[in-house]
């Protein structure tokens, strides 16, 4: 795993990068291939130090304040802040607060409920509007919550205008070394970002919107965005901005998600009728519930103006790894505004056609109907109207894109 590095983002403002390609499963659910970076931040005035957030512990303490020493004592870090109180950006602070000089420590109310249940650190309250100084330098607290727990905070350092975001603006992938947007591959890296958002942000997205809002309605103009995760952005805060903006709000473009499971392979090969119908249309993202990334799945759903499923039944219910994507979605509300459609294989009965379609509305789904369910694989006049079916779906799904 690659060892934590400092870079300097701003005047006397450092970013302490600390890569995790350790872990493979991001909050032990998502996969993260990439591994994820931690980011904590330091700034100063010369003379005393504030720390912004710490690490997960995937790594020993010296290891995360070698980087620091480097620039300074750690008895010059007088001030720490916790914008988030997650494991992933606090799992280190009672071993931090032993190695410095007994630094004032800054959150929310929300956060210092949960820093005393959780590490029994006693924090110093903050509210909106309040402000925390490093010597002459001045940090507005902005109060975000739910982005994406109770207890967020933003920072925003006036005089080089560097808004410290916490889990907004945030990505999947380890950094080698630390870098700006416009040092790697943008596109890719928006993929990794897209999927950040889909899994970790997306429920609490109507919140992102609202602090988007709020950033601009206080006059702020960040030139610099340090988030919790991923790079820090400086070229290409507007585009970010926009891409963030469109997930936030679902936006559609024309593109149908296909999501099938299949026991013994007849599933699949109406999967791939499906795909050949909308691919003539729209884009296709086809996605296998056996063995899917369910971050790219989530990350497809985000901008489909559609989604059919396709289920075998599973001694009388839905296949139980779409169950546990739906599941998934009904938590993120990701089908608000988009249309669903049905359809069920199987030998004989079973309740799967109500219960996905059921699963499917309080996921937010509007479901097409009727329902196709077909006795084994369709005959032929049956998948022709099958075929009718999904042009008809198609139509409504592209309708308002």
């Amino acid at each position: 795993m690659p060892n934590p590095s400092l870079r300097t983002i701003g005047r006397e403002v450092y970013w302490l990068s600390i890569p995790d390609t350790k872990s493979k499963l991001f909050e032990n659910i998502w996969p993260i291939p990439n591994g994820v970076n931690y980011n904590a931040y330091l700034v100063t005035d010369g003379d005393e130090y504030l720390l912004i957030d710490s690490s997960k512990r995937i790594l020993d303490i010296n290891e995360l304040i070698e980087p620091i020493k480097e620039i300074t004592d750690l008895n010059k870090i007088r001030k720490i802040a916790v914008l988030h109180t997650e494991p992933d950006h606090s799992g280190l602070m009672g071993e931090l607060l032993k190695k410095t000089s007994s630094p004032i420590v800054y959150s929310t109310s929300k956060a210092s409920v949960f820093m005393k249940s959780m590490f029994n650190i006693e924090t110093k309250i903050v509210k909106d509007g309040d402000t925390i100084s490093v010597g002459n330098r001045t940090l507005r607290v902005i109060e975000l919550p739910w982005i994406h727990w109770p207890d967020t905070m933003f920072l925003y350092l006036d005089d080089e205008k560097i808004l410290f975001s916490s889990d907004a603006f945030g990505a999947f992938g380890a950094l080698e070394k630390p870098v700006f947007d416009d040092e790697l591959d943008f596109k890719t890296y928006m993929h990794e970002a897209k999927e950040y958002f889909a899994t970790v942000v997306a429920t609490y997205r109507q919140m992102v919107l609202r602090a988007l809002e709020k950033i601009n309605g206080l006059g702020l103009s960040p030139k610099i965005i340090a988030p919790s995760h991923g790079v820090v952005l400086r070229s290409k805060i507007i585009e970010f901005t926009k891409e963030l903006s469109s997930w936030c709000r679902l936006e559609k473009k024309r593109k149908i998600t296909i999501i099938y499971g299949t026991m013994y392979g007849l599933t699949e090969k109406l999967a791939k009728f499906a795909r050949e119908v909308v691919e003539n249309r729209a884009e296709a993202a086809v996605h296998n519930a056996v063995d899917c990334d369910l971050n790219h799945v989530l990350s497809d759903i985000v901008d489909s103006a559609g989604v059919i499923f396709i289920t075998p039944i599973y001694e009388g219910n839905v296949f139980p790894p779409i169950i546990n994507i739906v599941e998934l979605m009904k938590i993120k509300r990701l089908g608000e505004g988009k249309i669903a459609a049905v359809t069920v294989t199987k030998l004989w009965g079973g309740v799967a056609a109500n219960q996905l379609s059921q699963l499917l509305r309080d996921s937010g789904f509007e479901v097409s109907t009727p329902i196709r369910e077909y006795v084994n694989y369709p005959k032929e006049k049956d998948l022709e109207e099958y075929g009718s079916f999904l042009q008809s779906f198609i139509d409504r799904a592209l309708g308002n894109v």
